[in-house]
């Protein structure tokens, strides 16, 4: 295989020019789609020393994880523009130390596995291929900031797109440097395509795989979504944007681009309307991250490290601000209706209630660890999620901003501020930078503010902020004057056979104070046993405490006296506060963009004769 891949680039080097426009120049050639494998031939420019380390990064950007991508490179062959082999060392999990002469132009190929969909790296099947340059395309420090070019070989029927700009060929990019490169994925293949144009600028939508979505309709509703982001920020930056999503099975998620984002959904999960939505505010989150990640970021992060961790305590801004935009832009777009926009909120703050973590990480903590996330059983009683967490710390700030200033301006203008004055090629922004942009947006010092709730755990203050609003949080179930309750452990738990396995238990609840721990199959209660089916009913059903469990802990049975407690069961909401005044109504209208609710007429008594 290496003679092979060797006799290929020569050929290939004898038979091309380099570009005239490019100083580094990338082929990949799908040589076994089946199998997910291609090859990558790699043109650098005259080196000046005696080595040039070639590297794949080790995390891709917008997920904030170590992948080792380097794994998936085989067959690596160095040569100079003679076609002289170059000998090499591999020096780390990434970085390929080949051994050159000043003046040498190096040549480089591989073989790559492409089958890591999931991970929105790469991965090639007989009907596509999804090219992201971190989990494909190799780099060269000396000419990361050089031009590049990228020609594709693929079946002829095939159809390729990008962030980048065209190149000379059909299946040809081009791009300023390797920065853009690897923010621009590739999506090659077969696909249903739309384009419509937002204030003289491209959007387009390229969707893989078959499923339950209306290709006209998502266009339509993603143009909602464009626009709505450049009346958030005030321009766009960027000339022609790219929506790829993934309609298949087994994966799900999303990752943002400079210039293009790709959504993996369920191939059935773009229906019913529930399902929809979802998928509308992902796409929302991700247009978002066009300015607030991309645009502008933390300075910890300008420029990428590809070979390293790239830490920041602002992170919760950078992704959880990102998720309160979508619920916001998403509504304004008039693509969710508000009751389904606060019933986001109640979700989100009855989740918030049941993390012990937000007293043991603080938002800038979670942000910073984000790389080392506790995850499993522990991470919602010992940490925050950046996501979770700076949504609701947006949430906190906006109306906060919004009561400081009448109205007049919202956690949006922050935003907009970092926008103007601390875009990437300005170094990005920092902490300071920030409490920088709400004075200047308010007129006053947040640094008191800041300290309490972003580099500690105080608790956000939503009791006082929601009437600002109009609002009150409440579960709720059935009628007010009649709540109904329920026992609560503070278990969650798994089916698996015949009995239940507790999976995760919440800190300082009767299941946690019990001695109940993560990996108990919970096998009896009072003498009865439980099953999968109808652990929940049971414990209801005997109506006392305390409960005696018996458990398999180790192979080894044993009892535990469990009290549950009791808590209102019912349906998280936010509802309108009694007497709302005109001043409350007119701040709610301001932060959510559409006017507070009309009060619905009085029944008549014809109508209420009929009822009954």
């Amino acid at each position: 295989m290496k003679k092979t891949l060797l006799s290929s680039l020569a050929l290939t080097c004898a038979l091309a020019a380099p570009a005239a426009f490019a100083d580094v120049q990338y082929q990949i050639k799908i040589t076994n789609p089946a199998q997910h494998l291609a090859e990558v031939n790699i043109d650098f420019p005259a080196v000046s020393g005696k080595s040039l380390d070639v590297q794949m990064p080790i995390w891709r950007t917008g997920r904030y994880e170590i992948l080792n991508l380097g794994k998936n490179v085989r067959q690596f062959v160095a040569t100079n523009g003679k076609g002289k082999p170059l000998s090499f060392m591999k020096t780390d999990k990434g970085t390929w130390q080949v051994k050159t002469q000043p003046g040498d132009t190096v040549k480089i190929s591989y073989e790559v596995y492409a089958n890591a969909l999931g991970e929105r790296t790469q991965h090639i099947d007989d009907t596509h291929a999804y090219l992201d340059a971190s989990g494909i395309l190799m780099y060269a420090a000396p000419f990361r900031s050089q031009a590049i070019s990228v020609k594709l070989d693929m079946p002829s029927n095939w159809i390729s797109r990008s962030g980048m700009d065209k190149g000379s060929c059909d299946h040809c990019f081009v791009a300023k440097n390797y920065d853009v490169l690897i923010d621009s994925p590739i999506e090659t293949g077969e696909h249903e395509f739309h384009s419509f144009d937002v204030d003289g600028h491209t959007i387009e939508l390229a969707i893989w795989g078959r499923g339950n979505y209306d290709g006209k309709k998502m266009a339509i509703d993603l143009k909602k979504v464009v626009e709505e982001g450049r009346k958030m920020f005030g321009a766009f930056p960027f000339k022609r944007y790219l929506f790829i999503v993934h309609a298949t099975d087994g994966v799900g998620g999303a990752t943002e681009h400079i210039n293009s984002t790709v959504i993996q959904k369920s191939r059935w999960g773009f229906a019913p309307r529930k399902e929809y939505l979802s998928f509308i505010r992902t796409a929302a989150h991700e247009f978002v991250h066009t300015w607030n990640v991309k645009a502008y970021r933390p300075k910890e992060m300008v420029p990428y490290e590809y070979q390293k961790e790239n830490y920041s305590r602002l992170i919760w801004m950078a992704e959880g601000n990102t998720s309160y935009f979508e619920e916001v832009l998403t509504l304004r777009a008039g693509l969710q209706n508000r009751d389904e926009f606060m019933e986001e909120f109640a979700k989100a703050l009855q989740a918030y209630e049941h993390q012990p973590g937000r007293f043991q990480q603080s938002a800038a903590e979670s942000s910073f660890d984000t790389w080392i996330d506790a995850g499993g059983e522990r991470a919602r009683n010992a940490s925050v999620n950046i996501y979770s967490k700076g949504m609701l710390l947006g949430w906190a700030m906006d109306i906060e901003i919004r009561h400081q200033t009448k109205g007049a301006k919202g956690f949006e203008h922050v935003h907009q501020y970092l926008y103007q004055h601390h875009t990437v090629d300005k170094g990005g922004y920092s902490e300071a930078d920030v409490r920088t942009a709400l004075k200047h947006v308010t007129g006053n010092d947040w640094s008191a503010w800041w300290a309490k709730y972003v580099d500690s755990t105080g608790e956000i203050p939503f009791t006082n902020l929601l009437p600002q609003v109009g609002l009150r949080y409440l579960v709720e179930g059935g009628k007010e004057d009649e709540q109904k309750e329920e026992w609560f452990t503070g278990w969650r738990t798994r089916d698996t056979g015949d009995h239940p396995v507790v999976i995760e238990v919440e800190r300082d609840s009767p299941a946690w104070k019990a001695g109940v721990v993560a990996g108990d199959t919970l096998v009896a209660a009072n003498g009865l046993r439980l099953t999968p089916k109808d652990i929940n009913d049971k414990l209801w059903l005997l109506q006392q405490t305390p409960i005696k469990l018996t458990v398999f802990r180790r192979d080894e049975l044993r009892e535990i006296t469990l009290t549950p407690s009791r808590q209102v069961k019912g349906k998280a909401k936010l509802k309108a506060i009694d007497a709302v005044t005109e001043e409350q109504k007119a701040l709610n209208a301001s932060w959510t963009g559409v006017a507070w609710p009309a009060a619905k007429p009085a029944a008549s008594a014809s109508a209420e004769k009929s009822k009954e």
